[in-house]
Order: structure tokens, then C-alpha cells, then sequence
């Protein structure tokens, strides 16, 4: 997909940058939760990639992690876990808050215009039963881990939540955790290929949804990885992964940001379908070929 870069594009490009502005400099674009921030940036990210393309994507992620690194030193919203990284060492902080927002962005505008390209409309109800297998599977381990916990009352009048026993030899079982993980996969393709087949939904709205809800999703587990990779020997991290997981990397991403990356799968999929579907009806973004 060639997007030529006239005046019009160009003025929808500086509107996306200055939405990403403002979501990052204002408490609109970001809900704190622990040490962590629910960020609404993807969605620009998602219509960037959708409108121009990868490029277009990589310079919307880009911007989103500068600002996102700048948040590191109080600078918008601040950031608690960006503030301690930053400390520990900037350089690699930068690197963490920029490239997996860079990379998110390139590869949403791929997968855009990938999809967009597929000729059958059952390839595009597959693509929405993969979507919403990994949702209800994200869903499904953060119910999980809501279930098996439970509320303690500090001797300071804190109230924190334990994990039970349960919860952490069920993701710590190896081939159980990984069988009922493929069996709930598997349940929730054939749910949501047949929930949308059965709407009948355009191929626009599916390319634009599966656009949005990648957006979210690789931007959580780029940042998350790129946490573990470059600070997880320090003491800090280490810490979070013993406190959050009991030393067990996958359930301390599943602790941390099971809830932020669910609610903002949901978010993102939904205001980017329909940011998306108006977009394409006012002819500032190109759809599906052939499409009725």
C-alpha cells in the first residue's frame, strides 16, 4: 500500500502526533495502575499504521516512545517505574521506552496491509477467531489469577493481594498450564470466528479491528520483554518478579499487566475500528480491494 505524503496527509500525520502529545503531556491519555500506566498512545499508533503504512506507524511509535521516555524524568505524566529504570541506567531505559513503541508501530502497519490484501472473507473471519483466542486467553489467566488470590490487611492498615498456592503450581505445571491454554484457545477460535461470520461484518471493519487489537498487544509484550531483557538482572526488577511472580517471569507479566493490557486490547479495538471504518468512507485511508 503507497500512501503519498500531500498536504492532507501530512496535516492528518501532525493531527495524530499532537494527539499522541497531548495523551502523553495530560492525565487523558494515561490511567496509572501501580507501577504501571494504562495508555490510550496505541490507538494513534494504530490509525498511523492503517492511514501511511508501516513508515507512517514507525514515526507515530517513535514519537510515542520519546515522549514515553520523557516521562522517565517527569515530563508529562510521570512515571514511577520509568523514574527508577532511568536511574539505574537512561540509556537502556531509553531503548526500553522507545524501540518496542517503534517496532509496535511498524509492524501494525504490516499486518494492515497484509490483511487488507487477503481476497477471502473466511481468511478474515479466521483472522478474528486468532484475535479473539489470544483475548480470551489473556482474559481467561487474569480471571485465574483474580480467583486464586486473596486480600491481606497489613498490620499498617495496607491491603494488598496474595497469590494462593494454586494459581502459582498452575502456571508452574508446565504441560497442564500449556493444555488447558491450547483447549481455551482453540474453544474461543471456533466462538469467535462463528460470532463474526455470523455479523457479517465488513472486511474493513475486521482489518481495522485486528489492526487495533495488535497495536495493544505488541506494544505489551515488546515493553515487557524489553523490561526483562535489559533490567532483569538488576535488583529492582528482580524484585518486582519475586514479589509479583515468586520468581516465575511469565506470572509476574501476568500479575503486572494482565488487567492494563485487557482493558487496553478492548479500548483500542473498538475506538480503532471505528476511527478506522470513518476513515476509510472519507477516503483518507485505503480498505480492502473490492469491498461492498
Amino acid at each position: 500500500m503507497k500512501k503519498k505524503f500531500d498536504t492532507k496527509s501530512l496535516v492528518l500525520l501532525g493531527l495524530l502526533t499532537a494527539i499522541v502529545l497531548i495523551f502523553s503531556m495530560t492525565p487523558i491519555g494515561s490511567i496509572p495502575v501501580g507501577p504501571l500506566s494504562i495508555t490510550l498512545n496505541i490507538i494513534p499508533i494504530a490509525i498511523a499504521g492503517m492511514t501511511f503504512g508501516p513508515w507512517g506507524g514507525l514515526i507515530i511509535g517513535t514519537v510515542f516512545g520519546i515522549f514515553s521516555f520523557l516521562q522517565c524524568y517527569g515530563i508529562g505524566q510521570p512515571s514511577a517505574m520509568g523514574a527508577t529504570l532511568a536511574a539505574i541506567n537512561p540509556v537502556l531505559a531509553c531503548v526500553q521506552r522507545v524501540v518496542p513503541r517503534a517496532l509496535d508501530g511498524l509492524l501494525v502497519g504490516l499486518i494492515y496491509k497484509g490483511v487488507t490484501k487477503l481476497k477471502s472473507k473466511r481468511a478474515y473471519y479466521a483472522i478474528a477467531g486468532v484475535v479473539t483466542s489470544l483475548f480470551g486467553t489473556a482474559l481467561f489467566l487474569s480471571v485465574m489469577q483474580f480467583i486464586f488470590s486473596h486480600k491481606v490487611i497489613g498490620e499498617d492498615g495496607t491491603t494488598s493481594w496474595v497469590r494462593d498456592k494454586a494459581m502459582e503450581d498452575f502456571v508452574t505445571s508446565g504441560g497442564l498450564f500449556a493444555y488447558v491454554c491450547i483447549i481455551t484457545a482453540l474453544l474461543l477460535f471456533c466462538i469467535g470466528y462463528l460470532l463474526v461470520s455470523g455479523k457479517k461484518l465488513t472486511r474493513m471493519q475486521v482489518s481495522a479491528a485486528v489492526t487495533g487489537f495488535c497495536s495493544a498487544l505488541f506494544n505489551t509484550i515488546f515493553f515487557m520483554s524489553a523490561l526483562v531483557l535489559l533490567f532483569g538482572n538488576t535488583d529492582y526488577v528482580r524484585g518486582l518478579i519475586d514479589d509479583k511472580g515468586n520468581g516465575n517471569v511469565l506470572l509476574f507479566v501476568v500479575v503486572l499487566v494482565g488487567v492494563n493490557a485487557l482493558f487496553e486490547m478492548v479500548v483500542c479495538t473498538i475506538v480503532t475500528t471505528g476511527v478506522g471504518s470513518a476513515l476509510n468512507k472519507a477516503k483518507l485511508i485505503e480498505g480492502p480491494k473490492g469491498e461492498e
